[in-house]
């Protein structure tokens, strides 16, 4: 039973066509499936980087936020401390030199 008529012949060729261009849609639909799942796969990668970042930046704040009320105390303490020793010890220094110009000045007027 070969071909009878050249009919027959582009019915086999049109549905091998057919065929062939059924795979190449299955085959697209495939490739497309895929590129959509790496896609989402990277914008998942990028969503838990982001949010790594986002946590270390928090991280981040929360000490520098208790670094900076522990600073102003010890910058309190220390504005104290330096004003109770050192100015104390200045001002009582210049005091005296102060009362011992004051005793050479009387000096020297009564003679």
């Amino acid at each position: 039973m070969l071909l009878e008529s050249g009919q027959e012949l582009v019915y086999i060729v049109l549905s091998l066509s057919i065929l062939w261009f059924t795979v190449f849609l299955c085959w697209l639909l495939y490739q497309a499936a895929r590129l959509l799942r790496n896609a989402n796969n990277v914008i998942e990668n990028v969503n838990h980087k982001i949010e790594l970042i986002t946590d270390a930046i928090e991280f981040i704040r929360d000490r520098v936020d208790g670094m900076t009320s522990k600073v102003g105390i010890v910058s309190n303490l220390m504005n104290t401390l330096v004003e109770k020793f050192v100015i104390g010890k200045l001002s009582s220094k210049l005091g005296d030199q102060l009362d011992k110009k004051q005793k050479t000045k009387k000096k020297s007027t009564k003679k």
